[in-house]
């Protein structure tokens, strides 16, 4: 398996890609260089096999030898990209990124680690009845830099939505009031072109999730180049472009039938009875987009919390702690209970 590893042209140090200066940074030396300036060394290792145990199936693991500290590590099939463990040596699989697998663009990281971590801290905190745990130092240096894959789809989507709107007014007419409704046939008729709809290519990845960090800015698109990948995870996609194109395809068509029903609001109320889009001129583009994850599990249970590492936005889900939720609400309510008494005797009620 071939593994490159960026290196310091000063002090033959790993390095990785600088959010800030745009430039890849070497951590020892503090030397900062260009991307044609990068000087790459590539390692091969062999490929672990499969083993299979009764029903109990182990994923297919590869392992390659760390440059920096001669460490064995494994990893699973579909990383791309990663760290040595126990030096923390950022290494990128170039097979990985090879033939079906050679993405065609890229969007770089603008948020930086610690803006996450800030970001998640910020998030976490406005989650009173949250567990504790998901909100120590501990459990956020665990958030990590991630490039996703995605399949990027170009497309038109065309058809009509037709319906029913209603237009009512009211008057008074000695004691009765009398309201009359005007009923319309609507039809709404367009076409619509649509660029670069995301779409996830990951199975570990939630898609609600993925669609929760939307939209990316596409101003900022580069094409590919594995100089990226220095000092961040990656993963390669093992959801293929046709069962993408299953998932893009009903999200092309809502936005188009958005589009047709807002053009009937005019009628103070309007129902579709039937519609029709369909989707053509479909192109599709394997690209890179940059994340951040952590992963909490809270009594077996995994809970996802996902930052845009481009734009800021972020989506996630925590759990309920049931207990902190009723110490909560006994609380509040000898705290009424007290404040209400208190009151009454002042009162003089008792």
């Amino acid at each position: 398996m071939s593994v490159n590893v960026y290196s310091c042209k000063t002090c033959a140090a790993p390095i990785a890609y600088d959010i800030k200066q745009e430039k890849w940074k070497c951590e020892y030396c503090s030397s900062e260089f260009a991307k044609d300036e990068i000087v790459e060394k590539t390692s091969n290792e062999g490929k672990m096999e499969v083993v299979e145990n009764l029903d109990v199936k182990i994923p297919e693991l590869d392992e390659y030898r760390c440059n920096a500290c001669g460490a064995k590590i494994l990893t699973e099939g579909n990383a791309a990209a990663t760290f040595c463990i126990y030096c923390r040596n950022p290494s990128v699989i170039k097979s990985r990124f090879s033939g079906e697998f050679h993405p065609r663009y890229l969007i770089p990281f603008k948020v930086t680690l610690k803006e996450a971590k800030e970001t998640y801290f910020t998030w976490i905190k406005k989650r009173f009845f949250a567990p504790n745990e998901f909100k120590t130092a501990r459990e956020v240096d665990n958030i990590r830099g991630l490039y996703a894959p995605y399949w990027l789809f170009d497309c038109r989507a065309s058809g009509f939505v037709e319906g029913e709107g209603r237009n009512s007014k009211s008057w008074r007419s000695g004691d009765y009031r009398i309201t009359e409704t005007q009923h319309y046939y609507i039809k709404r008729v367009g076409s619509s072109a649509y660029d670069k709809i995301p779409v996830d290519g990951s199975k570990s990845l939630a898609d609600d999730l993925m669609e929760g960090i939307e939209p990316f800015n596409y101003s900022a698109i580069k094409d590919f180049s594995l100089e990226y990948m220095s000092g961040y995870l990656a993963e390669k996609y093992d959801v293929n472009e046709q069962q993408a194109a299953r998932v893009m395809e009903p999200r092309a068509q809502k936005f188009l039938r958005a589009t047709l029903e807002a053009s009937g609001q005019r009628y103070q109320s309007m129902s579709i009875g039937s519609s029709s889009i369909n989707i053509n001129s479909v192109k599709t583009a394997y690209s890179m987009l940059p994340v951040y994850v952590l992963t909490n599990v809270y009594k077996g249970k995994k809970h996802t919390f996902m930052i845009n590492g481009q734009t800021g936005k972020t989506y996630g889900e925590t759990p309920f702690d049931t207990k902190k939720c009723v110490v909560f609400s006994v609380a509040l309510f000898f705290t009424t209970w007290f404040v209400t008494v208190t009151g009454a005797v002042i009162l003089g009620i008792y």
